[in-house]
């Protein structure tokens, strides 16, 4: 499996945009290991307008979902919406080095792209310029991609933790599953990602694991 560079606990870093990521095949036993976490999986609920959803059926009009070290998911109508609840929830969550919930970075393909991955998390984003629905996670796992309506639906996305990466898995039957490694810190337009056999990681990721 590939080694992914880690930043310092210490510092809050700025994920770079990163035109071109590492793929492979997971190795057999290591597939295994995966599918019996995977096994374990169980749908997310989530807390949306004070109600609770089910996000394997849908997110009923949610635009951003964040998964806190609790292990609770809130979801919101606006991107914007998450990003103050996380800094009222989690004031640990804001960049040192900025005084707001990202790492701010000028040049990408959208006023907010790269910044909208609050330091210590990992972002997958529905299009391949950081816009669209927004799904985060913190705590560390293997994450099915199904349990959060997000099967094959990741176009772009950023690792921005104090340490790790994160490994995206494309689920074959009867094949090895092809994976993409996510450095850190790093953000990732998948439709430009080569995928093993050809193409691009666009609309391919299945599991991740982080």
């Amino acid at each position: 499996m590939t080694t992914i560079a880690a930043a310092t606990a210490t510092a809050a870093p700025t994920p770079e945009p990163s035109a071109s990521v590492q793929s492979g095949f997971a190795t057999p036993d290591k597939e295994a290991q995966l599918q019996q976490k995977l096994a374990k999986s169980k749908p997310v609920i989530a807390t949306y307008k004070g109600k609770k959803i089910d996000l394997s059926k849908g997110w009923q009009g949610a635009q951003a979902c964040s998964e806190i070290p609790s292990g609770e998911v809130y979801c919101y109508d606006t991107p914007e919406q998450a990003d103050r609840a996380l800094a009222a929830m989690l004031p640990a969550a804001t960049d040192a080095r900025s005084g707001d919930t990202s790492a701010k970075i000028t040049g990408e393909l959208s006023p907010t792209a790269i910044s909208d991955c609050a330091y210590g998390w990992v972002c997958l984003w529905e299009h391949s310029n950081y816009t669209g629905r927004r799904l985060q996670w913190s705590a560390g796992g293997t994450k099915q991609l199904s349990d959060w309506d997000f099967r094959d639906q990741a176009s772009s996305g950023c690792v921005n933790r104090n340490m790790g990466g994160a490994l995206v898995y494309d689920a074959r039957t009867a094949l090895p599953d092809p994976y993409m490694a996510l450095g850190n810190p790093g953000c990732y337009n998948f439709a430009t990602a080569s995928y093993p056999t050809g193409g691009t990681w666009n609309d391919k990721a299945d599991y991740m694991e982080m």
